[in-house]
């Protein structure tokens, strides 16, 4: 995660711009950003698992061949090859283990633009643009990796948009504020 904030360089008694009506209007505005870029979360493949005869377990696929990430959405374009899992033969558990390989990143930007106006000495005003998922990226969930299933491979969703400081996905979302500080 990365976060900035820079001060544009117009108005007085900065690069350009720096004097004039027009230095009153754009100058003094500043931007900020945080920019969060996430792998994604563990992916375990399972089997059937009716012949551990095990209630409550789960068993684990076969791993046949190199795992190939081909980073498809939605039914009819995988996330990854299908062709490297198989069935476990017999009361056994399969090879590939637990977390082995990661669903789809998670990229997130988002964005201000805010300014403070000195009204009187004591009287401020502060205005403020803020924008949410500013890109508008879609944050994946994970395929599905049941063996089993017929949307083995699939990603059919996105992730919800959560709460407080857990909450990820959704659209583009922006928000506009004044207030006046004294």
């Amino acid at each position: 995660m990365s976060r900035a904030i820079y001060e544009l360089p117009f108005g007085k008694a900065r690069h350009w711009v720096t004097h004039g009506p027009a230095a009153a209007i754009i100058g003094g505005w500043k931007v900020s950003g945080i920019l969060s870029a996430r792998t994604g979360t563990p992916l375990t493949f399972s089997g059937n698992g009716g012949t551990l005869n095990l209630p409550g377990s789960t068993q684990t696929a076969d791993l046949v061949a190199a795992i190939q990430i081909l980073g498809g959405i939605n039914t009819g374009n995988p996330w990854f090859s299908t062709s490297s899992f198989a069935e476990p033969v017999g009361a056994r558990f399969g090879t590939t283990g637990r977390n082995i390989i990661s669903g789809p990143g998670l990229f997130a930007l988002n964005g201000a633009i805010f300014r403070r106006v000195d009204l009187t000495e004591r009287y401020h005003l502060e205005m403020r643009a803020e924008a949410f998922n500013l890109t508008n990226t879609p944050q994946f969930s994970n395929p599905n990796t049941s063996l089993t299933s017929s949307s083995f491979s699939y990603i059919t969703g996105t992730i919800g948009s959560g709460t407080g400081v857990n909450g990820t996905g959704g659209g583009r979302a922006a928000q506009l504020s004044v207030k006046v500080v004294f």
